[in-house]
């Protein structure tokens, strides 16, 4: 990480003082990178078929935050996967739930083409980490819901498409993960 963060200040410190600024304003410059790269977004890492998702550390270096995204594409019909990088991060959890996005005129819809719930209550019906999801049949004991509200056994994507993700787990610290992703 401290390699990272070096070879990101040093070469945005070039970039600035070759293009005009002075030192000391390239130094804070580095300085707010530096800062932007060490910052924690996401206690979380989640997958899809295999792929992870990553963020562009140059625009989070400069930007402050990148969209999480899955190079590549996956099936539709995804298998989904997420771990804890620290669980102590999140202390009791009482849910976790995903919702899928389908994208809309340069954004993306706000209403959920679906809707994954895990059936009952307690610890026993979480999502568990480390363990691999079919979402395109996921099991009895998770509700799916389509964009219309019908209960359906799973998650079928269209090709092509380009969606995302929110993951959320709640607990007595609770965290939302935000995945952009395509189809084949």
């Amino acid at each position: 990480m401290f390699k990272k963060f070096m070879c990101t200040a040093i070469v945005g410190t070039m970039l600035m003082v070759s293009s005009g600024c002075s030192a000391t304003g390239a130094a804070w410059q580095a300085a707010g990178i530096g800062k932007n790269l060490s910052k924690k977004d996401s206690h979380l890492s989640l997958s899809l078929d295999g792929l992870d998702a990553k963020q562009n550390k140059l625009k989070k270096g400069f930007a402050g935050y990148a969209k999480y995204k899955i190079k590549g594409t996956v099936s539709t019909a995804p298998t989904f996967k997420f771990s804890f990088e620290d669980p102590t991060k999140f202390g009791r959890i009482t849910g976790t739930n995903m919702q899928i996005h389908q994208a809309f005129e340069a954004d993306y819809s706000h209403k959920a083409e679906f809707v994954i719930t895990p059936k009952g209550s307690g610890e026993d019906s979480l999502m568990k980490p480390d363990r691999a999801y079919n979402l395109g049949s996921i099991g009895s004991e998770f509700t799916v819901l389509d964009f219309d509200g019908n209960n359906v056994g799973g998650v079928t994507l269209k090709p092509g498409m380009d969606y995302m993700l929110v993951f959320t787990i709640s607990g007595d610290r609770s965290e939302s993960m935000q995945v952009h992703f395509s189809t084949k």
